[in-house]
């Protein structure tokens, strides 16, 4: 199985980012192929219809199309802006909506999100689950909420805190679970 996995901040040193490398090097430790993005790939113009008449779907949203379609899952670690998700992800998705056939219709999700505030982002993590389902994306129900995240890291960028750190690798086990049981037909 393949996955992309990206964070949705443009940061170099983005808390999003080490968590979404966490999440790559279980996948990888688990023999499992992994598509790791730097998120400004897929930097585009704001959604526009006028644009998508005259030009069609721009280059890096059908990359992020093409590498999505390559992949049975797709883990996403996203900061939460004003409790909801960034725009930006938003934009991707708005574009993506727009290739034919669809490239993330039957691919699965995990969702993650570290902030420096106590709920972990769970609030923009709810928001981005609707516009994935609307895009077929079958989403692991359980989430990865990362509160205070400041200090959450060690400085090998590992989970300092042995709690967080099982309940984290227990949940990318269960996620790789939901998507060999989807990828195989159930």
């Amino acid at each position: 199985m393949r996955f992309l996995i990206f964070a949705a901040s443009h940061r170099p040193e983005s808390v999003n980012r080490k968590l979404a490398k966490l999440a790559a090097r279980q996948l990888q430790a688990s023999n499992l192929a992994v598509d790791f993005a730097e998120y400004r790939e897929f930097d585009l113009p704001l959604y526009n219809d006028d644009i998508y008449g005259k030009s069609g779907v721009p280059a890096s949203a059908r990359i992020f199309g093409e590498r999505a379609a390559g992949a049975q899952g797709i883990v996403i670690s996203s900061p939460e802006y004003n409790w909801s998700y960034p725009g930006t992800l938003k934009n991707i998705l708005d574009w993506t909506s727009r290739m034919k056939p669809n490239p993330l219709a039957g691919k699965t999700a995990l969702l993650m999100s570290a902030t420096p505030g106590s709920r972990g982002g769970i609030v923009g993590l709810t928001h981005l689950k609707t516009p994935l389902e609307a895009m077929q994306i079958f989403v692991f129900p359980k989430v990865f909420p990362l509160g205070y995240s400041e200090k959450a890291f060690t400085d090998a960028d590992a989970l300092a805190d042995a709690r967080q750190r099982q309940r984290f690798e227990a949940l990318v086990e269960e996620y790789i679970g939901f998507t060999r049981k989807l990828s195989n037909g159930g």
